[in-house]
């Protein structure tokens, strides 16, 4: 039934950024919480039959990480500018295809192994979500700084995007510490070398680059958030698939 939900998400989502081409911004943000409602009912369905959170395989995660970039946009404080608003709203209908799109046997819900079914799981997991939501908002100020002349506005954009990387980088580093004691708790090691784990370090390291540049600039901020971005994805799926491990989805 959660695929139900999930197209009119799909479609709301498509109304809300039409109206926001039209510059009807009331409008637009009465239809983005409308789809934020009907995501969120996808997902409550999803975890009713599965009988477990909803983030366990990738059509799931997929579901969670549009969703929460759509609560990012009306939960945060610091408004979003209109340009970056349009993208994410996209971003987020893309990922919603995708994720209905996927074959049917990789929606499948399964129970959880034992060693899954854990306290640490409902901190590790989000934690990276969390992290992968505020690297894709600042990847795409990134993009648009890199488009944009010096001007308030880009100043402005620069800030968000400092925030942004600060959030990513302390929730990223929460998974990973998290994913230690988990691990840790159910194979008696905190680290093991696996894939995923690995290319989780990697991208601790490339996003650390951020905070030490000898003369940070504009461009060179947003080619590490770009680059750390791409790492980020190998993890999130390329590592599932490519990569055998303790964390494959395949």
């Amino acid at each position: 039934m959660e695929p139900t939900f999930l197209v009119i998400a799909l479609v709301m989502y498509g109304i809300c950024l039409g109206l926001y081409l039209m510059n009807r911004d009331r409008w637009a943000g009465i239809a983005l919480k409308t789809a934020i409602l009907a995501h969120l009912g996808g997902l409550t369905v999803r975890s009713i039959i599965a009988q477990h959170p909803p983030f366990t395989n990738m059509y799931e995660t997929f579901i969670l990480l549009s969703f929460l970039i759509s609560l990012r946009m009306i939960l945060w404080k610091e408004p979003l500018i209109d340009q970056c608003r349009k993208i994410l709203i996209g971003s987020i209908m893309v990922i919603i295809t995708i994720a209905l799109l996927l074959p049917q046997s990789m929606k499948i819900p399964k129970p959880l192994m034992p060693a899954l079914n854990s306290f640490w799981m409902y901190i590790h997991v989000p934690s990276y979500f969390f992290g992968y939501m505020a690297m894709l908002v600042a990847a795409v100020y990134a993009v648009l700084l890199l488009l944009k002349k010096d001007n308030d506005l880009s100043k402005s954009m620069l800030k968000s995007m400092d925030n942004e990387v600060k959030i990513a980088f302390f929730f990223l580093t929460i998974g990973m510490i998290t994913g230690g004691v988990w691990a840790y708790v159910s194979w008696g090691n905190y680290w093991a070398w696996d894939p995923k784990e690995t290319w989780a370090l990697i991208n601790i390291i490339v996003l650390s680059f951020y905070f030490h540049l000898n003369m940070p600039t504009k461009q060179k901020k947003a080619v590490i958030i770009l680059f750390a971005l791409l790492t980020i994805g190998f993890t999130y799926w390329g590592v599932s698939f490519i990569l055998s491990g303790l964390h494959s989805y395949a």
